[in-house]
């Protein structure tokens, strides 16, 4: 018979994984706060000190290189210290400190220092309160240590995240304003759009119902071209209307949110200036999100009108096929290859035959 296995390797598993952790996690942690510690050690306990030169020299060495690797890890990549550098240096006459980007040696050194700053007068701060993990409450002590040094690590790294964040400037007023006069020559367009494209929906549904009763391949042939043409253009014209809603929609967010914002809390309540262009910011913004809603509700009428062309054309095309004899045939059979070709040289896959 085959020996059954003992069950008592997941259960020392379970038992030993909490201590693995603790020190996993506790370890670079009290790292972070050797700064403070050896001195500490040092200068209240030589002998334990004089024990452990080595290892608290080392670890007090491997401080630095440990905050770099977390400093690095919490700034975001494409961000303000992290990201690919452009040629020109933004303005220099910014209020927004944000504005500029640091030097790379420079950034990462002061935000070195930031972390190990925190770390050790948390932990500092912590022994002289008496939590240097010694007497019947030392454990208790070394977590609360752990803890409060953790926790000063998680502030300055979500702190270093936030600030690292690419730049984006501001909205203007005057960048509103452009953009309320844009969404409103985009709808008058696109409201004529619409206007053209029920007009073509309603001459090539009048012209297919005629042609129940006759076949006219060139009247039919031209009614094709033209609801094609149409549709193309509209569709084109659609493709970039939507490209600019969502510009204008992530600035009305952008201004919306803006608004919150603590600096320009502060800046509207000591400036009068600042709470006037606010006022006329709020005027502006609510103009171009009216004008972005009737836009969005304007693309997707002309949206379903365009499917309702399409549908049409393609009965118009297989009308031509079927009812206008050889001529109407070989037209189709033109057609459907230098579409095929397009979609080729486009890359895009070939449909199957019709």
């Amino acid at each position: 018979m085959a020996r059954r296995s003992s069950g008592c390797l997941p259960v020392l598993v379970l038992l030993l994984a909490p201590c693995f952790l603790g020190y996993a996690i506790g370890l670079p942690v009290l790292a972070l706060a050797s700064p403070a510690l050896v001195p500490y050690i040092y200068l209240h306990d030589p002998a334990q000190f004089a024990e452990h030169r080595t290892i608290a020299l080392s670890t007090l060495a491997a401080a630095p290189v440990l905050a770099f690797l977390l400093v690095r890890w919490a700034s975001p990549a494409g961000g303000r210290l992290r990201g690919r550098r452009t040629r020109h240096a933004p303005p220099k006459g910014r209020f927004n400190p944000r504005a500029r980007r640091p030097n790379p040696v420079l950034g990462y050194l002061g935000r070195i220092a930031l972390l190990l700053t925190a770390t050790s007068t948390t932990a500092l701060w912590l022994l002289l309160r008496s939590n240097d993990g010694r007497g019947p409450q030392a454990m208790q002590e070394t977590l609360t240590l752990v803890g409060g040094v953790a926790g000063a690590t998680v502030v300055v790294l979500f702190a270093i995240r936030r600030w690292d964040r690419p730049y984006i400037a501001p909205v203007t007023l005057a960048t509103v304003r452009t953009q309320a006069r844009q969404a409103e020559k985009a709808l008058r367009r696109v409201r004529a759009d619409n206007v053209r494209v029920e007009r073509l929906v309603a001459e090539v549904s009048a012209k297919l119902v005629d042609a129940h009763t006759r076949t006219d391949f060139a009247t039919l042939r031209t009614l094709h071209t033209e609801s094609y043409g149409c549709a193309d253009s509209v569709y084109a014209h659609y493709r970039s209307v939507q490209e600019t809603l969502d510009t204008m929609t992530h600035t009305v967010r952008s201004v919306r949110m803006g608004r919150w914002q603590p600096t320009g809390a502060v800046i509207r309540a000591v400036s009068r200036g600042a709470r006037t262009e606010a006022a006329q910011m709020r005027v502006a913004t609510a103009g171009l999100a009216a004008t972005v809603a009737s836009l969005n509700a304007e693309t997707a009428r002309n949206r379903k009108l365009v499917d309702q062309l399409n549908i049409r054309t393609a009965e118009v095309k297989h009308r031509i096929r079927d009812e206008c004899g050889a001529v109407g045939l070989r037209w189709f059979e033109d057609l459907e290859a230098r579409r095929e070709a397009a979609r080729a040289a486009e890359g895009k896959p070939l449909r199957a035959a019709r």
